[in-house]
């Protein structure tokens, strides 16, 4: 009790509704995952983002102005309207588009008539949903170009042109919908895959596919209205005169037919129909390699509704009677299995019907306890087609009515998606950002303003990341050291004057006898005796694990963020703190310890995201009631603590020195953010370390790939890891002065961004206050690692070249040793390896154990260590530019030290050399003056202090 409280505003829970499966627009299945229990059944539970009042309950705020159908005239077209007439879609007008249908009047339910419009993206961008009911070409041509726009139009396309693209969420509301929030276009699976899914996905999240058999039979309105058009003559025309007209669309006369024949063979002996199911299941259910699919598909003389026979093996035992019972409470499907009464699923009745009818479920002879088999029936044009791209538009229409749109009016019971129309900003702060009440007033006020921008009108939520207070993170290590190593005594008054600055900055921040002030000391009190008790059991234990030093130091992060928190609350902002050890979920075995800042060390943290993201919805979901208490409110400013996480196993852990980088970009991509702004207290990412080099400046633009080299030789604004979720995203990444907000940083861009600058150079600023032109190649940066030691393995003729390079890399792997830089002489048979000098008598013990043999006998010369030197990198595009190693050269050289070991990457972005440490910042400064002097760069003009 006394704590600060976590969420600031009126907070409930919602009660809980129950809606038949019919009635669930968007219900996702995934939701309940962590509910299943293999004894027990599946709850028709709601998806955290629908557990408001939906469409069928008639809410008269949730409209958006109007629905496009492209392919308005087809049967999948007019399904589409047909759907969303009788599903009441809450939408002012809806628009049709066809192009031999153009200028008909269509009667459209409760739309009343429409006339079909002809085709153009800039009328279909008047539409906030788009649904593409068209041909694959059409979809590529067209569906990018009309997403976005000036009304954030969202493109549901129904046809295969994105199906397989990893950026295109692939989408079953009812199983992945979450996939959806916040896309611009998203793709609809293929009608036999959909009805599939329907009854997989429930029995995969109780009891895990191993295999699946899939036999289908198909309708002819899986071919279009010219399918059915064919069967239905093809009929009329043998019970006529007992004739059958040459097929025009199938491969063989249909009617009294059956065609093991759907789309184009492939390589394999399969047709693209049948590889499409395999595709689809495996993106939409997220599964692994090792289960197999496989699929025969045939047409068969029915006009609607497909049929399956699937036969399943699953990881767990499995019973026949749970998965009827486990079916009968799965949305969208309904359970069909009677027969003594000869009651199984039909598809003459399942046509018209949006639900998939599932019975004849009973224990597979082939897999016994292990398998079932099971026949379904689904209505290709509902639920493979046009049923799941309007669900899906119901969900946009969510995202329409979330965060920050200003026609509003939300309930006291609601919550609103994580993931609505109007994009997260998010934004880090950096521990010097955060070094004094001073900078903890000016990061809330920057937050405040920017939550103030606009996106088409809307404000925008925002996530900010925080570090822990500048040397906050050295203090608590030193603290965990020394109750390990000496008198606990002196670590706790250590402790004690690390949250004693702490409740300082707080004090400054807030009046006397404010309750988040008195909340927030209670709770640096209560954290300082827990933490109290951990270094006493470090001092018993004469050790701190990995684990511990994790723990102690993420209290850092805690702080600073409890901190900012009341501040903002304080200044009138809604504002809601998450703690990331709750959302942010890694690899079990992934601590490894800190690592060192700056150093080269491996800083691997395998991060689970889609765990992950259920996490973060199930927290929104949580603390997002009631957290709105007016229409068209901006949405919160949300705290997130950087640096710190759990494994899988719910073990406190970090993801390394400088990791609260990775964990804003990680956020990022949990909530689909398209940038993310990186606040420090340099102007951004120099060409050089200003502490050494006088005339480094800012980079204007950074490719990724020029930041991952970057960031591993040595950089340290930019955690290692931290472009690896912008990559995956198209991310852009920004790194901004939070004490001269008025300059503009560093931009670092995807690949085709960059492509789109001009190749002749962009400007920056210098520290002098010269404007110049910096040119993109071929070297932007000169960076270094500092500490760092050779090890050389002189094996003489003991081993061949290629087994002394793998068994010293083998060696250092398994002592987890991150190599630098190697350099081999053939000739010799030795080796030399760079590494860290932290680990480098590490290194240098382990391979010693390793030749241990060679040396007592004299078969090699030996293994040595000399841990003198520093690394200087040159990074930049460099490919195909003649000159830069001997320019690099001539850097070292002219100030006299030498170079000791070189190497140059396969992506020729980078060069290093190993030169003495004693002479680094001699070297920086003169590599620096030889591609990035002022000699080198064009001079604009030059501006005075505070003027032109």
């Amino acid at each position: 009790g006394g704590q600060l409280k976590e969420v600031v505003g009126k907070r409930r829970r919602r009660k809980r509704c129950t809606m038949s499966a019919a009635a669930q627009p968007a219900d996702d299945v995934c939701e309940v995952q962590g509910k299943l229990e293999r004894s027990g059944s599946l709850v028709a539970a709601t998806s955290p983002e629908l557990r408001v009042k939906t469409p069928q309950n008639k809410r008269a705020d949730h409209w958006v102005d109007s629905v496009g159908v492209v392919g308005a005239s087809g049967a999948v077209g007019k399904e589409m309207i047909s759907v969303l007439s009788r599903r009441e879609f809450k939408c002012r007008s809806l628009r049709l588009f066809a192009r031999r249908a153009a200028g008909e009047v269509y009667d459209c339910g409760r739309f009343g008539k429409v006339t079909v419009e002809p085709f153009s993206v800039k009328a279909a961008q008047d539409c906030a949903v788009v649904l593409l009911a068209v041909s694959g070409s059409f979809a590529t041509q067209y569906a990018e170009e009309i997403s976005g726009g000036p009304n954030n139009t969202v493109v549901i396309d129904n046809s295969s042109a994105f199906r397989y693209q990893p950026s295109i969420p692939l989408v079953i509301p009812e199983i992945n919908g979450r996939k959806s929030l916040g896309e611009r276009v998203i793709a609809n699976p293929n009608c036999t895959t959909a009805i599939a899914a329907m009854a997989l996905w429930p029995i995969h999240q109780k009891y895990r596919l191993r295999k699946v058999l899939v036999s289908t039979y198909q309708a002819a309105s899986g071919a279009g209205a010219e399918g059915m058009e064919e069967l239905k003559k093809g009929v009329e025309s043998f019970v006529k005169d007992g004739t059958i007209p040459d097929p025009i669309v199938f491969q063989h006369p249909l009617a009294f037919n059956v065609i093991p024949h759907i789309d184009a063979f492939q390589e394999n002996g399969y047709t693209k129909e049948e590889m499409k199911v395999a595709w689809e299941l495996r993106k939409i259910f997220e599964l692994p390699q090792n289960v197999k699919i496989s699929c025969t598909a045939v047409r068969v003389p029915t006009l609607r509704a497909h049929s399956e026979s699937i036969v399943i093996e699953t990881e767990f035992p499995i019973d026949p009677a749970e998965v009827r019972a486990l079916l009968s409470t799965s949305p969208g499907v309904k359970v069909i299995d009677n027969v003594k009464d000869s009651e199984y699923p039909l598809p003459a009745r399942a046509s018209g019907e949006d639900d998939v009818e599932v019975g004849r479920i009973r224990r597979s002879l082939v897999f016994g306890d292990h398998g079932i088999e099971f026949f379904l029936s689904g209505d290709q044009l509902l639920r493979g087609a046009a049923l799941n791209a309007v669900l899906i538009a119901e969900r946009v229409v969510l995202c329409h009515y979330s965060l920050g749109d200003p026609s509003a009016q939300p309930d006291e019971e609601e919550t609103f998606p994580l993931i609505g129309a109007v994009p997260w900003q998010v934004h880090k702060f950096g521990g010097a950002a955060l070094a004094s009440a001073e900078r903890y007033k000016l990061c809330a006020e920057r937050l405040i303003a920017e939550h103030h921008a606009s996106s088409n009108g809307w404000k925008q939520p925002i996530a900010a990341i925080l570090s822990a207070t500048e040397g906050m993170t050295d203090a608590l290590i030193e603290v965990a050291a020394t109750a390990a190593t000496a008198n606990v005594g002196e670590a706790i008054k250590k402790l004690a004057d690390v949250v004693a600055r702490q409740s300082e900055i707080a004090r400054k921040l807030l009046p006397k006898g404010d309750p988040d002030l008195i909340g927030l000391e209670e709770s640096f009190e209560a954290d300082y005796r827990k933490l109290e008790a951990v270094l006493h059991t470090l001092n018993l234990l004469r050790s701190a694990t990995d684990e511990a030093c994790g723990f102690i130091c993420g209290m850092g992060e805690l702080w600073s963020s409890r901190t900012l928190t009341a501040v903002l609350v304080a200044m009138g902002a809604t504002t809601c703190m998450l703690d990331a050890r709750d959302v942010l979920t890694v690899a079990d075995g992934a601590n490894g310890g800190l690592g060192v800042k700056g150093a080269a060390m491996d800083m691997r943290s395998d991060v689970l995201y889609e765990l992950s993201a259920r996490k973060l919805e199930d927290w929104w979901e949580e603390r997002s009631v009631g957290m709105f208490p007016k229409p068209g409110h901006p949405g919160p400013i949300l705290i997130i603590t950087g640096f710190i996480a759990s494994t899988k196993s719910g073990v406190p852990t970090t993801l390394k020195r400088s990791g609260s980088d990775f964990s804003a970009t990680i956020f990022a991509r949990l909530l689909k953010a398209k940038e993310v702004t990186l606040w420090k207290t340099v102007d951004g990412v120099f060409t050089a370390d200003p502490r050494m080099c006088k005339s480094a400046f800012p980079v204007p633009y950074l490719s990724y790939d020029e930041a991952i080299e970057l960031a591993y030789f040595g950089g340290q604004v930019l955690h290692p890891l931290a472009m690896a979720p912008c990559i995956d995203d198209k991310i852009t990444l920004v790194v901004r002065n939070i004490l001269n907000v008025e300059f503009v940083g560093t931009r670092i861009l995807p690949h085709d961004d960059m492509k789109k600058l001009s190749a002749e150079g962009v400007d920056a600023a210098t520290p002098t206050g010269q404007l110049i032109r910096a040119p993109i190649g071929p070297v932007k940066v000169v960076t270094s690692i500092d500490n760092v030691a050779i090890i050389e393995v002189k094996a003489g003729g003991s081993d061949s070249v290629a087994e002394v390079t793998r068994r010293v890399m083998d060696v250092l792997h398994r002592e987890g040793v991150q190599v630098i830089v190697i350099t081999q002489a053939s000739a010799e048979h030795s080796i030399s390896v760079a590494v860290d000098k932290t680990v480098g008598s590490l290194a240098l013990a382990a391979l010693k154990r390793d030749y241990e043999h060679e040396l007592v006998h004299n078969k090699i010369q030996g293994v040595q260590l000399t841990a003198k030197y520093s690394l200087v990198s040159v990074i930049g595009p460099m490919r195909g530019v003649k000159g830069t190693l001997e320019k690099l050269c001539r850097g070292i050289s002219s100030v006299s030290a030498n170079i000791y070991a070189a190497a140059q990457g396969s992506s020729e972005r980078s060069i290093s050399m190993v030169v003495d440490a004693s002479r680094l910042g001699d070297v920086i400064q003169s590599v620096h003056d030889e591609f990035l002097g002022m000699s080198n760069l064009g001079l604009i003009f030059r501006t005075s202090v505070g003027g032109l």
